[in-house]
């Protein structure tokens, strides 16, 4: 039984729940039951279909007629134990994936790669030839991880040190209905996006996507970026941030949901959080004319997360 069934099956339980698909086995949402867990915490199982909430402990079978049906102590074991070991399989494909692409350093040919017309592709949105050259963006004429091999625009995303490669995101030029990115190689999973923006910052801004990040950091403000307005953010890049300085939630104004609830998940480890209310996207601002000062206004008036 594929995980595409088991969420189908919740779908029909709980109309409206946004699941994330995790892997070929594994889902997440908000738990619908108790509604306090975030987007990790209410697990959904594809062998059988199966539900676990790890917040309130609600569980069940998703083809169970009976909605209060609860998993035994050792079905729930046995959900525990598998997802362990799924967990530590991710962690090791991951670092696998992430020292063949250091071995590689395929992000300096696509660097090398870049003309005039892939010089102006990134200035027309936002970047500046100095950043350009700074975070080694590059083009890819035949992007490796799409099937169509269309020509892509490369962003290397290195860690806090700026010395080891942790992603390699491409931006397809010519992508319909917004499925834009792909990875460079399967396996290297999520990270936060140009976490060195926040050395020596006194607070720490959230966008949505590392192009924003580089456009906004510009100006000089200490923003990172999220894999999309749905991207699960995991708990330890909060270390990333300095010890208590504040954060704000930065997403784009048609992902207000999202950002309330990401909001909503930090603020419960005790951060100061904020949320942002955009007039438009915070890159377009500043490439439409705002001012600095006017840009920080927004962040000035931004919701405090409680």
């Amino acid at each position: 039984m594929d995980i595409e069934h088991a969420m189908r099956l919740a779908e029909q339980r709980w109309p409206g729940i946004e699941i994330t698909r995790k892997s070929a086995h594994e889902a997440s949402a908000p738990c619908p039951l108790c509604r306090r867990a975030t987007e990790d915490g209410f697990l959904i199982f594809s062998d059988p279909p199966r539900y676990w909430c790890r917040q309130c402990n609600a569980s069940g079978f998703l083809e169970n007629k009976d909605p209060h049906h609860k998993l035994t102590e050792a079905e729930l074991t046995e959900i525990r134990l598998r997802r362990l070991e799924r967990k530590q399989e991710e962690l090791e494909q991951r670092v696998s994936a992430i020292e063949r692409l250091n071995r590689s350093r395929i992000h300096e040919r696509y660097h090398a790669n870049l003309d005039e017309a892939a010089y102006g592709w990134w200035m027309a949105k936002g970047v500046e030839p100095w950043a350009i050259l700074d975070y080694k963006l590059g083009y890819c004429p035949r992007c490796p991880t799409d099937r169509a091999h269309r020509p892509s625009y490369t962003i290397p995303i290195f860690d806090a040190d700026k010395r080891r490669l942790l992603n390699l995101r491409h931006r397809l030029a010519d992508a319909p209905n917004g499925d834009k990115y792909r990875p460079e190689m399967a396996g290297l999973g999520t990270c936060l996006a140009f976490p060195h923006h926040l050395i020596d910052a006194d607070y720490g801004i959230i966008v949505e996507g590392s192009i924003k990040a580089i456009c906004c950091h510009q100006y000089g403000f200490p923003t990172v970026g999220v894999f999309g307005k749905r991207g699960k953010f995991k708990g330890e890049w909060l270390n990333l941030f300095p010890i208590g300085a504040p954060i704000y939630i930065g997403l784009d104004p048609d992902a207000q949901e999202s950002a309330d609830r990401l909001a909503y998940g930090i603020a419960k480890t005790g951060k100061q959080t904020y949320v942002i209310d955009w007039p438009e996207k915070p890159d377009d601002l500043l490439v439409n004319g705002a001012t600095a000062e006017e840009w920080l206004s927004y962040v000035h008036l931004a919701r405090r997360i409680h």
